[in-house]
Order: C-alpha cells, then structure tokens, then sequence
C-alpha cells in the first residue's frame, strides 16, 4: 500500500513537469514573430495574358482585400520586377499590366500582393508566357491574290481587287494606292472578305498591300509583314467606241455584196437577233481565198483583245472565219492597196469547243459563238488607228466569207 501512494505521487510529479513543459513551448513561436500575428493579403482571381511584341500583357481581377495596397510582378527568376498600384479591390474589374522590353522568348511570371503593413500574398505564377519579336515577323507571308481573276472594273468605274481566303490568323490587310488627286491612300481588306473596292483609283499608278497578324487569337500586338508587296499592274480594259468606226474600200479589198455592208460589223444588232436577216452582217462576193476589208477605227487605240460573231444560221460552216490575219497601221494607209505599211498584229484561228466533224454542232459550240468568240492580241502590239483583215481559210472552204459583228477592246 505505501508502495502504491509513492508511485502515485512521482506520476503526478511528472505530469506537472510534462504540463509545465508544454506551456512554454507553446508561446515560443512569438520569439519569431515578435508577438504579431501572420496575415497573407488575398489572392487575385483569373490571371491570364496577351501575347506581344517584344513585351507581355499581364491581366487578372483583382483580390476583393480593401487593405491590399499594391502588386509586385517578378520574372527571370526575380531579376526582372514591376509594382503595380491597387487601383481597385473590386473583382469585376481587371488590372493590365504592360512588361515591354522583353527578349522573343517563353517567359514565367509570378504575382504578389502586397498590403499597408508589408504582408504578402502567396505568389501567383502564370507560365508559358510567349513573347514575340522580329523572328516570328520574318516568317510572315503578304495574303495571295486571284492569280487567275486578280481585278477587275465594276459597271461604274470603281476598281475591285480580288485576294484568295486568308491564312490562318491573318486579321487584315492594307492596300497603298494613288487616287485621282495624285495623293497616297489606303484602304483595308477584313480578314473574312475576299474583295476591296479602291475608291478613286488612278490608272496607270502602282499597287502595293501589306497584311497584318496577330500570333495568338487574343494577341495584344499586331504584327505585319516586313515589306509591302507589288499587286499585278492593273490595266483597265474597255470597248471602243464604234460609233467612230469608218468603212474602207482599198484596192485589193473584197467589196460587201447582198446589201450586208461592212458597216454591219458594227451596228451593236448581234445581240437583237440571231436570225439570217439581210442587214444584220458583212458579206463579200465569191472570188477565192484570202479575202481582205479595211476599216477606220476613228482613233488610235492600244487593242487588248476582239469579239467575233460568226453568221448564225451557218455556225462552223459555209463562209465564217477559220484562219485569218489582223494587220494595223497608226497612219492613213496608202491607197494604192499595198500592204507594205502596215504591221502583221497576229494570225488567228478560230476554235471550235466539241470538235466535232463539219456539219455538227454542240449546245455548247453554239453557246460560246453566240458570246462573240474572244481573241487576244499579242502584249507587244504597238498603238494602230486603222486594221486590215486578210482572211486565209473559212469554216466551209467557202470562197467568200461572213461575219455578223466585230467588238474591239482596248488596253488603258
């Protein structure tokens, strides 16, 4: 029993030591915050950036913590800081932060608060930053243009650039032209539209364009391509106007017979009718291959291209045109007839769509006669005033040849 009571008495001794003990430890971390309390100011929410040109956007909503008084951005490791004010505790709103002179590089950030009494937030990282620079801007590409339709001119005059679909993150392109008082102007092509309009464009003047990127779909910079490049150099075509036209009669040239006059082949009644009547063509007597007739243009023109219109009721048969010359002159031609002064223009031939034999005829052969068959003249042609057919071989062998209109049109 006495055994038992001192036993009991040294485990109370001990556990008042133990106690004892334990109350002092419990208040030694106030040594090492001289008796104050740790506060961590709030955090900001939904940190995110903007891609930009040698510099990175930096963008969140800001910690509700009224007693956050600023931000501190760190970067490469601390080297790199910035202190951003805390204009608003207000999470709805943003903060952006601009970093600018940064290398073209991937670059991570991280983000502290800061309160009155010096207490700091948690630091925030945001990764995966990427920066851009001249590199990223030496790979970009001009948006391509229509190779096979790059312009054309509208019924009223205005100039309409056309460009394939745009590259992936292509955002606009700039287009540098002269305008009709001589002076430099721009206009814009949106990324998702195809055409431009060029208001007041002056012929005969250069174009250029320039497209714009941005890297990433929110990028906060812009990027462009290093140089402007040329567009194709536009040349306006347009009809002559045939009211001008003047018939010729040289010696040596195939006089009009059956009251279908060299005048026909331009009197615009192509379109009206496509009947065999007696006024509606040209038509020379039967005297053999080759046939000539002459005519005054009434002005001197640079040709880009003709329309021919064969004699309906005989498509690809009887007197049409198959092989024939065009010669031109810029100066009255010699009336004896000769053909000394003037040029060979070119030897055209006359196609026909299907191919098939003589006395056969497509939908489609009829479709493409009806539309004036197109023939082009050479880019080298020089400027002429007067033309001289000289045709060497019709559709039917015939040894006289028709024709029911002739459209000139020239290169401005």
């Amino acid at each position: 029993m006495r055994q038992k009571v001192i036993f009991n008495i040294i485990g109370l001794l001990m556990m008042g030591s133990i106690f004892l003990g334990c109350e002092k430890y419990a208040d030694d971390y106030k040594d090492y915050l001289d008796n104050k309390e740790v506060v961590y100011p709030g955090l900001v929410r939904n940190v995110r950036y903007q891609a930009g040109n040698l510099r990175a956007v930096l963008i969140w909503n800001p910690s509700p913590d009224p007693n956050i008084k600023n931000y501190v951005v760190r970067w490469n490791n601390g080297t790199g800081t910035a202190t951003v004010e805390a204009t608003t505790h207000d999470p709805a709103e943003e903060i952006t932060v601009v970093i600018p002179g940064l290398n073209e590089y991937v670059y991570s950030f991280s983000i502290t608060a800061y309160d009155e009494e010096g207490n700091a937030s948690v630091g925030q990282d945001i990764n995966n930053v990427r920066v851009y620079g001249p590199s990223y801007e030496s790979t970009l590409l001009n948006r391509g243009y229509n190779t096979s339709d790059p312009y054309q001119f509208l019924a009223d005059g205005t100039l309409q650039l056309n460009f394939n679909r745009r590259d992936t993150m292509n955002v606009s392109t700039t287009i540098s032209y002269t305008n009709t008082l001589g002076e430099q102007a721009t206009a814009e092509l949106d990324a998702d539209v195809n055409t431009i309009l060029i208001p007041g464009y002056q012929l005969g003047t250069a174009i250029k364009y320039r497209s714009s990127y941005q890297p990433e779909p929110d990028s906060y910079d812009v990027f462009h391509v290093m140089e402007f490049a040329d567009f194709p150099t536009i040349i306006k075509i347009t009809e002559l106007d045939k009211s001008l036209f003047r018939a010729m009669l040289l010696p040596g040239d195939n006089d009009q017979e059956y009251s279908w006059v060299l005048s026909n082949l331009w009197n615009n009644r192509y379109y009206k009718s496509t009947s065999d009547n007696p006024d509606e063509g040209f038509h020379t007597g039967g005297t053999g291959m080759p046939q000539s007739f002459t005519f005054d243009l009434g002005r001197t023109a640079k040709l880009d291209h003709f329309r021919l219109w064969q004699r309906d009721n005989a498509l690809y048969a009887v007197a049409n045109f198959k092989v024939f010359e065009v010669w031109g002159s810029d100066t009255a031609p010699n009336m004896d007839g000769s053909w000394t002064e003037w040029t060979k223009l070119e030897t055209f031939t006359s196609v026909k769509p299907s191919g098939l034999p003589s006395g056969q005829v497509s939908d489609g052969d009829r479709t493409y006669a009806r539309a004036g068959e197109k023939f082009m003249m050479p880019a080298s042609v020089p400027e002429i005033r007067y033309l001289r057919f000289k045709v060497l071989e019709t559709w039917g062998s015939a040894g006289y040849l028709h024709a029911t209109e002739l459209t000139f049109f020239e290169a401005n």
